[in-house]
């Protein structure tokens, strides 16, 4: 049944010996005898001659072809597609009967191991099309080259000697060549032929070099007609669209353009060609997967998701979707339905692919490390480490009095909250169901920390060791800053462009949430915060606006070039941090002089600068991530 599905699959293509025995024993040594075995049960099954066969074809010394004959004009029909649909339900149906408990998908999966010893980091895996090979990226940043690995023998080749940033790797359909993305001092998009005996590449080829946009989807697509498809975005709007590229004629058109709110991130062409799997995000961790019919335009969406989307790709029975996200596999069929392929993992899932045989998983896992270091405005060049692991610890949020901060660490896979103090550690909420955080807020004594998932508020009690959960009727929204005088939270949710924010208050006591507006509009916002006397202030890039006792909107102060990343407000003082591709800065202006001046300055030098005390004498950053890549097979 095996074989004849994987004939099936590829009907009217001949498929070797070898491609059907790795797809149906993918962990066994190669023999043909197997293969021969069930073609001649397979033709006995069917009622044909080896001589004279209607069906699956012998092609010497190149392999077998299932062949599917159409009806010609003024001849009867013949009806062999009806015969093998009803010979596989057949089988299907006795070997239901035999292995009631048999799944049609594999779904269970729990043996990781690394598919390569290399010590050096590798990426953007891409699996041939007869599934013998994987093309991958080995190296870091602008010191990479392409490499080749047959999954049969373990024989790796580097197929480029000049050494770059390279991405976004894919077939062509025959196999014979590899199309990649080279971000050089410009992007390009070109391919090389592949020597299937010497394993070597040649003829190496640019098709396209991009200005206003630049490809961000993981994978290249290359159809039957050379045409490649991929994710583009501009880069002055970041506006996303799915676009291809003829081969012949070198010419890029688009055929669908992401609108609204919709970032497209990650798409995967079906096996017929017909139709591309697209996922986007489309709101604040809500990333939607649609079906794009390619001959008719039309988009019909099969499921929204969380907490990421880090691939996208077909099962080989093109009937169901592999969905990386950030932590976990999900397969969904074409009805919507989603599937968790649970296996322990506590890294960054990316780019899961399944082997043809649907027993095996080929994916990319990489580990993040990122550190909180501090400076002080007396010595703004020397750092102290504060927390050091081997997992993303991020958004420190000083208490009311500077004394001491809470962040979040995902340590073993967990998102999870800390109390820094003084030099110690405290886990403060296990966040038992490891949803998403959106944000951390104190109260104004200090005794109760405030974060949320996307539709529960949790209280945290710092002196009882105990939390609240609250839930609310709304989508996420991330928490900003604790009013003075009201017991409510001055938060943000995602704008319809995508990219900024609407400020809106949060009422802790009715659980509503009411948009702050001006002239009718929502109101965008980059940075925000509140003042002693509860009045709103928050900036788009280049101004900072205030909402005063009569809710009307005022302008208070722009910025002559920097982009405006951060605000904070004191009494008669705000300070506004700003940035370019330079470095950052942070201006304190006086309300009542109007008087403006600088009071820090720093290098872009790869640290983010993420908060600073309230007295603007020490500042936190994060390091520059540390990332492991590795390449590894579930089965």
């Amino acid at each position: 049944m095996d074989v004849l599905q994987y004939m099936y699959s590829h009907r009217g293509s001949v498929v070797s010996q070898e491609q059907i025995f790795s797809a149906v024993w993918p962990n066994a040594t190669f023999s043909p005898s197997y293969v021969q075995r069930c073609i001649a049960l397979l033709r006995k099954a069917l009622g044909e001659d080896s001589k004279n066969p209607r069906y699956i074809i012998t092609h010497p010394k190149r392999g077998y072809s299932l062949e599917v004959a159409e009806p010609q004009p003024n001849k009867p029909k013949r009806i062999y597609l009806s015969a093998l649909v009803i010979l596989m339900v057949t089988l299907g149906g006795i070997a239901s009967w035999l292995y009631p408990d048999t799944p049609q998908v594999k779904t269970r999966f729990t043996k990781l191991m690394p598919i390569s010893s290399s010590e050096e980091n590798e990426s953007s895996i891409s699996l041939s099309h007869n599934g013998e090979y994987i093309a991958f990226v080995r190296g870091d940043k602008s010191k990479q080259a392409i490499w080749l690995k047959n999954l049969r023998s373990g024989k790796e080749v580097k197929l480029t000697q000049k050494q770059s940033t390279y991405h976004s790797l894919g077939w062509s359909s025959d196999d014979s060549e590899i199309a990649f993305v080279n971000q050089d001092d410009t992007q390009t998009l070109g391919y090389f032929t592949l020597d299937k005996l010497t394993l070597q590449s040649a003829n190496y080829r640019t098709i396209y070099t991009f200005k206003d946009f630049k490809i961000t989807s993981q994978q290249l697509e290359w159809a039957n007609n050379n045409h490649i498809y991929f994710i583009e975005k501009r880069q002055s709007d970041n506006h996303t669209q799915l676009s291809t590229i003829d081969l012949i004629t070198q010419e890029k058109r688009v055929i669908k353009e992401a609108a609204g709110q919709d970032w497209m991130m990650l798409h995967a062409l079906s096996p017929s060609q017909k139709s591309i799997a697209l996922a986007s995000e489309s709101g604040q961790n809500q990333y939607r997967i649609d079906l794009f019919d390619i001959e008719t335009s039309l988009t019909k969406t099969l499921a929204t998701v969380e907490d990421g989307v880090q691939g996208l790709s077909w099962h080989p029975n093109a009937q169901q979707l592999l969905i990386s996200n950030k932590h976990q596999l999900q397969l969904l069929n074409l009805q919507g339905q989603l599937t968790k392929l649970a296996f322990n993992n506590y890294h960054i899932i990316r780019d899961a692919h399944f082997s043809l045989s649907g027993n095996d998983i080929l994916m990319e896992l990489v580990k993040v490390d990122v550190d909180i270091i501090r400076s002080t405005r007396q010595e703004p060049t020397q750092f102290e480490t504060l927390v050091d692991t081997s997992s993303v610890d991020f958004l420190p949020v000083y208490s009311p009095d500077s004394s001491k901060f809470v962040f979040e660490s995902h340590r073993f896979g967990t998102k999870q909250l800390f109390l820094y103090e003084n030099g110690t550690q405290t886990l403060i909420f296990s966040n038992p169901n490891n949803e998403e955080l959106f944000g951390i807020v104190w109260s104004k004594d200090a005794e109760e920390v405030i974060t949320a998932s996307k539709n529960t508020l949790f209280r945290i009690n710092l002196k009882e060791q105990s939390f609240d959960s609250i839930p609310h009727s709304y989508h996420s929204f991330y928490l900003r800053e604790m009013y003075h005088h009201e017991a409510a939270i001055l938060v943000s949710y995602r704008a319809a462009d995508g990219v900024t924010f609407h400020p809106a208050k949060f009422d802790l006591e009715t659980l509503e949430l009411t948009p702050y507006t001006g002239s009718g509009k929502r109101l965008a916002c980059y940075a925000m915060d509140i003042d002693e006397q509860d009045l709103v202030y928050f900036s788009n890039e280049k101004q900072v606006f205030r909402m005063n006792e009569k809710n009307e909107l005022e302008i208070i102060w722009k910025s002559p070039a920097k982009e405006i990343i951060g605000l904070a407000v004191h009494e008669t003082v705000m300070t506004v941090t700003l940035a370019d591709k330079d470095g950052y800065e942070m201006n304190e202006i006086d309300f009542k002089t109007g008087n403006s001046k600088a009071i820090f300055k720093g290098k872009d030098d790869g640290k983010m600068l993420i908060n600073a005390s309230h007295d603007f004498q020490q500042f936190l950053y994060l390091t520059v991530p540390k990332r492991i890549r590795t390449l590894v097979r579930l089965n």
